[in-house]
C-alpha cells in the first residue's frame, strides 16, 4: 500500500542517519553535507547546526532533551534541547555509526576500525578493535549487549567490551540492532533480507524484501521495522510475520520510530517523511512481492546494444552503470582466438577462469554456448553485463578485468571495471563515497585515455563522482 505521509520535509543533503525521541516529538536528521536538523513530529524545524563534515551516527536521549552525533570530523558531540553544544569529544577517527541505550546512560559508537562504549557525559569506557569500519551498531538496555557490523562480519560484545562472539555472514551487512531486553538481534544488508537472530548469533527467521535493507529498528512492543531500497517500510511481528508494508515512493536510507509507535520516519534521498503505523495490524498472508530479474537473451554473434536499467536508484547507490553500447571502431580489429590465451600466474591465482566448466552451467553462462571464443573481448563484456544484471558484482568485475587483459585498448572494459570497483567499495562501506571514488578512479582514467574524445562515458561518470564529492568538473 502507498502510505499517506504525515509530513514531508526537504533536507539540505542526502540523508544518512535519523533518530526519534521516545515520545516522537523530536526527530534528529544527519545528512552527508554535515547538517544536523532537529524537527518536531509535524516536520517543523526546531533548529539546525552545521557540523564540519558528514554526519554518520546519531541518537536522541530520552524525550529529545539531548542529541548526540558523530561523523567524518572524528568528533562526538552532545547538543542540548536549545541546540547548544553541551560537550565535545575528539575521537581521533571517523565515526560511522552510533546508538544509545533506551535508558540514555551509554552509547555504542562504531568507528573506522573499532566499537567503543561511551557514557552520557562523553567518557570512553572501552574500545574493541575490529579492523574494519562499523557501519552499524546496536545496544540493549543498560548496555548489557553491544553489537557492531561491517563487511560480512557481525560482532557481539558485553558491557565491559569483551567479545562474546564474532560471525561471518554470507553477504555485506549495513545495520544491526538489539531489542531492549537483550533477547533478539536484527540485521539487514546486501542480501535484501531482514534477519532475526538469537543472542548466540543463530538464525531464528528472515523475511526477504525487494531491495537492500539499509536500516532496522526493534519496537518497544516487540517486532521490528525495516527500511528497504525497494521503497517500502516493513513492519514485522516478533515472530517474523509481515504486518504492514508501506510504500514510501522513495529508496529508504534510514528509519526510526517513536516508543508508542505513533510515527515512523524514513530518510529518502534528500528528504524525510513521517508515516503513521497500525499498532493493531494483523499478519499479512501473502509474502512480499519480489521483483523478477530479467536476463537478456544474447548470442555469441550479436552486438549488445540494450540499455539496462540501473541496479540502484537515488538512495545510497545511484548512477553510474556499466556501458553496454557497441564497441568503438578502432584501427586495430578485434582478433578472435579459438584457443584460450596464456594467463599470467597472478590471474590464475586470483580469478576462476582456469576453472570455467566446459558445459553450460547456469548463472551468466546461460547466455553463452560452450564454444565461447575466449579471445574475443566482446564475450567478456557480455559476461560482465549479464553478471551485473544478476547483481553479482564480484563476478562482473572479474569478467571486465579479463576483458582489459584480452584487449587493453578497449575503453569500455576499463570503464565498466571502474564502475564495479566503485559499487563493490560502497557495498563494503555504504557511506565511504570518497574511498569508493578512489577505488574506481585509476581504471576510469585509463578508459578516458583509451577512448579519446569520441568516448563520452568516462566524462559522465567523472561528473557524477565530482557531484558526489561536492566538486566541480571542467
Amino acid at each position: 500500500m502507498i502510505g499517506d505521509s504525515i509530513f514531508d520535509l526537504n533536507i539540505s543533503g542526502p540523508v544518512i542517519c535519523i533518530a526519534c525521541s521516545e515520545d516522537g516529538n523530536r526527530i534528529a536528521v544527519g545528512d552527508r553535507n554535515g547538517t544536523l536538523t532537529l524537527v518536531d513530529k509535524t516536520g517543523s524545524v526546531i533548529w539546525q547546526k552545521q557540523i564540519d563534515e558528514g554526519i554518520h551516527g546519531l541518537a536522541i536521549i530520552g524525550n529529545g532533551s539531548k542529541v548526540v552525533c558523530g561523523g567524518k570530523d572524528c568528533k562526538l558531540r552532545m547538543f542540548n534541547s536549545m541546540g547548544n553544544v553541551e560537550w565535545e569529544q575528539t575521537i581521533g577517527k571517523s565515526i560511522w555509526s552510533l546508538s544509545a541505550d533506551p535508558n540514555g546512560q551509554h552509547m555504542a559508537v562504531g568507528t573506522g576500525d573499532s566499537i567503543s562504549m561511551f557514557t552520557e557525559g562523553g567518557l570512553q569506557l572501552w574500545e574493541y578493535p575490529t579492523n574494519r569500519a562499523m557501519v552499524g551498531t546496536g545496544i540493549s538496555r543498560n548496555g548489557t549487549v553491544v553489537m557492531g557490523c561491517g563487511d560480512e562480519y557481525l560482532y557481539c560484545l558485553d558491557n565491559e567490551g569483551n567479545l562474546k562472539w564474532e560471525k561471518q555472514r554470507s553477504d555485506s551487512l549495513w545495520d544491526v540492532s538489539v531489542d531492549n531486553n537483550s533477547e533478539t538481534i536484527f540485521i539487514g544488508g546486501w542480501d535484501q533480507k531482514i534477519h532475526c537472530l538469537d543472542l548466540n548469533g543463530n538464525d531464528l527467521w528472515n523475511l526477504e524484501t525487494g531491495g537492500y535493507v539499509r536500516s532496522v529498528q526493534p519496537l518497544e512492543n516487540g517486532g521490528v521495522i525495516a527500511g528497504s531500497h525497494d521503497n517500502h517500510i516493513y513492519h514485522l511481528s516478533n515472530s517474523g510475520q509481515l504486518l504492514e508494508k508501506i510504500n514510501t515512493e522513495g529508496e529508504i536510507t534510514c528509519i526510526c520510530a517513536s516508543k508508542q509507535l505513533d510515527i515512523v520516519v524514513a530518510g529518502l534521498a534528500n528528504k524525510i517523511c513521517g508515516f503513521g503505523i497500525d499498532t493493531n495490524a494483523k499478519p499479512i498472508i501473502n509474502t512480499p512481492e519480489q521483483r523478477p530479474v530479467e536476463i537478456p537473451s544474447i548470442t555469441i554473434e550479436e552486438e549488445s546494444n540494450e540499455e539496462y536499467e540501473p541496479m540502484f536508484g537515488v538512495g545510497m547507490f545511484d548512477e553510474p552503470i556499466p556501458d553496454t553500447t557497441g564497441i568503438l571502431s578502432r584501427d586495430e580489429p578485434v582478433i578472435e582466438q579459438t584457443s584460450t590465451p596464456a594467463y599470467s600466474s597472478q590471474v590464475e591465482n586470483t580469478n576462476y577462469y582456469n576453472k570455467i566448466p566446459r558445459q553450460n552451467t547456469g548463472g551468466e553462462y546461460r547466455e553463452f554456448a560452450s564454444e565461447v571464443v575466449k579471445g574475443d573481448v566482446k564475450n567478456y563484456l557480455r559476461l560482465g553485463n549479464s553478471a551485473w544484471i544478476e547483481k553479482r558484482l564480484e563476478r562482473a568485475a572479474e569478467h571486465y578485468k579479463r576483458a582489459t587483459e584480452i584487449d587493453p585498448d578497449e575503453p569500455r572494459a576499463w570503464h565498466n571495471l571502474a564502475i564495479c570497483n566503485y559499487h563493490l567499495a560502497l557495498k563494503r562501506n555504504p557511506e565511504n563515497i570518497k574511498g569508493a571514488v578512489q577505488s574506481a578512479y585509476g581504471a576510469l582514467e585509463i578508459a578516458k585515455e583509451k577512448g579519446g574524445t569520441d568516448y563520452k562515458a568516462p566524462d559522465k561518470t567523472l561528473e557524477y563522482f565530482a557531484s558526489q564529492l561536492g566538486l566541480e568538473t571542467e
